[in-house]
């Protein structure tokens, strides 16, 4: 039982580690990020309205917990579908899947300023997660967002399993 619980970890460390990396190239190496809070007077947080986020991030959530990958991947901004192919997007997400199950039910928690794209600020947005169906029963789910042509820009989905696995 231990082992299982081992190799489930390791397989979402890599997971999280093929995140990081796409995402610090994404980002430029050059570029350090920033993780400043978004005030709510902020310019960042003027960018990111709270009807949009939970908009985008119910319509993540739910093609996710349906499995419809090729639908979620066309959901992606094009700056992000360059970064992963849609069958390398699929086969992390069957990984993610077998550790972290379906989203039952999120809460904002807060939303951080990570980085720029352009003169466009990144704003990663934050839920606290209930997951179900797999090792883990609760969580963080991460949206990376950026404002383009008026409408929000999906840039990264993640879902971080925290709870101590199910017996």
């Amino acid at each position: 039982m231990n082992e299982r619980r081992v190799v489930a970890l390791l397989v979402v460390v890599a997971v999280l580690v093929l995140g990081n990396i796409g995402a610090t190239v994404y980002f430029g190496i050059s570029k350090p990020a920033s993780t400043d809070s978004v005030n709510s007077g902020s310019a960042a947080s003027r960018e990111v309205s709270e009807k949009d986020a939970a908009s985008l991030v119910r319509n993540v959530v739910s093609l996710y917990n349906e499995n419809k990958i090729h639908e979620l991947y066309l959901t992606f901004d094009d700056l992000a579908r360059i970064q992963i192919s849609e069958q390398k997007m699929a086969e992390e997400m069957a990984k993610l899947r077998a550790l972290a199950g379906k989203v039952d039910d999120y809460a904002f928690l807060n939303s951080e300023v990570a980085g720029k794209q352009g003169d466009r600020p990144v704003i990663t947005l934050i839920y606290k997660a209930r997951l179900s169906g797999a090792t883990f029963t609760s969580g963080t789910l991460r949206v990376s967002v950026m404002k383009k042509e008026g409408q929000l820009a999906l840039l990264g989905f993640f879902v971080n399993a925290q709870s101590t696995p199910t017996q």
